[in-house]
């Protein structure tokens, strides 16, 4: 059965009817090439659409349809919006361009921290306290930091991402009714060894258990992530993890799930995420 697609269909659908989609989306871009990766695809493809695709790797929707439709995918042309180059840019905000032709750029590569699987998290919230007014902080990474960029969004902060070829610059500038970013109180939510072990025989068989700790990152905070959005009503996730991770704790506070955790030893936290 031949299946309809438009901008706004996501990967894993398209993925899910016809695996060669794989193949034809990488085919356009180095940037799809982590469909390849079976982690990844699973944790991303369903969080991304066409028009996201096309956002993410610089190129237009329409060149994705193409080569969806080269395979056997029909283009529902009524579902798709008008997308210019312009548009699928990342835009630069003028108060952010204004900064950087002055040089009011502060640099700040976690690239380091990350190859020696230490989070950044709380280093780049004290970076952008520290921050003068009118700069803006340039956080460079090998990846788009999403989670980074939805908890300072949210907060008031002008964003822009410049996707280069060896590295991707997140610029972080102060908007004027930001508030201080508060630090994340993970400290309330840590618990003995045995309230874990009571809170855990609560659910019963109800719980579902998964170890991250030998992913690389991004790779844990978006497997948790992926695995509570198919988390079945009234279960909980029991988590392995190396740290608490500070890049997930907003997360799981916006999505109204309760945690607590345990350090067990070096490397080695237990982590209880429920509803």
């Amino acid at each position: 059965m031949v299946m309809k697609i438009n901008s706004g269909t996501k990967i894993s659908v398209i993925i899910a009817h016809n695996k060669e989609a794989i193949e034809a989306i990488a085919s356009v871009n180095p940037h799809f090439n982590k469909l390849r990766n079976p982690i990844l695809r699973r944790i991303l493809a369903p969080r991304v659409s066409i028009a996201d695709a096309a956002r993410i790797g610089k190129c237009n929707p329409n060149v994705l349809l193409q080569k969806l439709q080269n395979i056997g995918f029909e283009i529902d042309k009524s579902g798709n919006e008008t997308i210019t180059e312009e548009k699928i840019q990342h835009q630069q905000p003028e108060l952010i361009q204004h900064a950087i032709s002055k040089n009011s750029v502060i640099s700040f590569d976690v690239r380091p921290m990350l190859e020696a699987g230490n989070d950044p998290f709380l280093a780049i919230q004290n970076k952008l306290k520290e921050t003068p007014e009118g700069f803006v902080l340039e956080v460079i990474n090998s990846f788009e930091p999403t989670p980074l960029i939805s908890i300072f969004q949210k907060k008031g902060y002008l964003i822009w991402v410049k996707n280069e070829s060896d590295k991707i610059s997140t610029y972080f500038l102060k908007g004027t009714t930001t508030d201080e970013v508060e630090e994340t109180k993970i400290s309330d939510h840590g618990v003995t060894s045995e309230k874990l072990k009571q809170m855990r025989d609560s659910f019963h068989e109800k719980q579902k258990e998964i170890d991250v700790r030998d992913l690389e990152m991004p790779l844990p905070m978006l497997t948790i992530l992926g695995e509570l959005e198919e988390l079945p009503e009234g279960f909980a996730l029991y988590v392995h993890h190396k740290k608490v991770p500070q890049y997930l704790i907003p997360e799981l506070t916006e999505r109204k799930f309760s945690f607590v955790w345990f350090i067990e030893g070096e490397n080695d936290v237990k982590l209880l995420i429920f509803k």
